[in-house]
Order: structure tokens, then C-alpha cells, then sequence
């Protein structure tokens, strides 16, 4: 797990938002491969193993691949042609920032690692899979996702995450203002987000900028 991205986690019990807390046993350079992460109000703890954080309920285990420089399994024939729909779908054009990839779309992780200078948040890879570098890996239970809001300049869901309303929702929540979130074309076009483009497979949904406060005008006096 990147360090830099634990500030964008948030608890998942029933309480007021609480960002976590990192107990990291073990480093590779920026990214927390043995430890933990603790709610200061409840006092849940979520484990990090081989770099993956892990926010379903206790007993689950992680899934963790077999080498420490693979993100996921090996690429499919269209693997770089997929990587390149994600890419442009989720405007990566330029550097920064977090996307999150989930379900199947994490298959193409390093792939788009390639031709995209981001930091990549698989969630729940259908695949054994452990953090590498520019990758972060966490595994839930489904429903909303542990991330803040506005923390994410991109996400795509695919058939499985796209289908639990709750994820949809707190995949738009943490989008930032003019992110994009990629999903199947049969799933609905959340509220708040404008339909950019769409085809037999995927929609592609810009988020709508936040409103600003009201501005007080007057006249000036001189």
C-alpha cells in the first residue's frame, strides 16, 4: 500500500468519517508491504499483508501473488489494447494522481503502467495480486468503498463492481471534480456525474464540478 495514499482511506463502520492510522512493520521503499491500519474512533484494525490492504471482515485471507514485481497475472492477447481504452477513457494523459481499477480492469494494471504515469488502486482483482510498484492493492467485502471523497481523478468499474449500488456511489463520491468513472453500458449514469461517451461495452461519466459558495457582491464606497 503507498503510504502517500493511506490519508485518502477511510474507516468503514457505522460511524462519523475517520481517516486511518498506518503501523507499518516491513517497507519497500514508499509502499507499506507488512502492517496495519487503525481507526482512531473505533478501533478497528485492517491488515496489510504483501502489500495489500485488507477491509473485509476478520478471517478473511488476503490473496497474494507469487512475485513481488508482478501486479497481475500475465496480460491477455488484448491486454495492451485494453490498456489503451482505459487509459484514454479515464483521461491519464498526463502525470499524478490515483486511478482505481476494479474487478477485471485490474488485469491491465501494468499495461497502462506503461503508457500512464499514475498511481493505480486495484480493488478486488479477481487474481491473486500484491502491491508492486505505482500499484496499491485492497480487498473488501463489496459495498462502498473505503476511500475518501474527491480522492480519485479516475475510476472503472467492471460487470461484478459496476453491479452493487453502493460501490457505484462511493466510487462517484471519490472522484474529484472532473474525474471520470468507466462502466458497463448496461449500468445507469449515476447523479452528478455528465455522459461523455458511450459504446456497446463501457460509458464513459465526467464528474460535475462542486458548486462554489455564493459571493457577495456590493458596491464599493470611495
Amino acid at each position: 500500500m503507498f503510504i502517500e495514499f493511506v490519508d485518502s482511506l477511510r474507516c468503514t463502520r457505522p460511524h462519523e468519517e475517520s481517516w486511518l492510522v498506518a503501523a507499518a512493520d516491513r517497507m519497500e521503499g514508499r509502499s507499506i508491504v507488512e502492517g496495519a491500519l487503525g481507526c482512531p474512533v473505533c478501533g478497528t484494525q485492517y491488515p496489510i499483508r504483501d502489500g495489500v490492504a485488507d477491509f473485509r471482515a476478520p478471517g478473511a485471507d488476503v490473496a497474494s501473488g507469487s512475485s513481488s514485481s508482478s501486479a497481475a497475472p500475465a496480460p491477455a492477447v488484448d491486454a495492451e489494447e485494453r490498456a489503451l481504452r482505459a487509459a484514454a477513457l479515464l483521461g491519464l494523459a498526463d502525470a499524478g494522481g490515483t486511478a482505481a481499477l476494479a474487478g477485471a480492469w485490474g488485469a491491465v494494471a501494468r499495461a497502462v503502467l506503461a503508457i500512464a504515469p499514475v498511481h493505480l488502486l486495484l480493488v478486488n482483482p479477481p487474481f491473486a495480486a500484491r502491491a508492486a510498484e505505482g500499484v496499491s492493492v485492497l480487498r473488501t467485502d463489496g459495498g462502498a468503498l473505503p476511500l475518501a471523497a474527491a480522492c480519485l481523478r479516475g475510476a472503472a468499474l467492471d460487470e461484478g463492481t459496476a453491479g452493487d449500488p453502493a460501490t457505484v456511489d462511493s466510487a462517484v463520491r471519490a472522484l474529484r471534480g472532473g474525474g471520470r468513472l468507466v462502466a458497463p453500458a448496461a449500468t445507469p449514469v449515476p447523479a452528478g456525474l455528465t455522459e461523455l461517451a458511450r459504446d456497446a461495452h463501457d460509458w464513459v461519466a465526467e464528474r460535475d464540478a462542486p458548486t462554489s459558495a455564493p459571493v457577495s457582491l456590493g458596491r464599493s464606497r470611495r
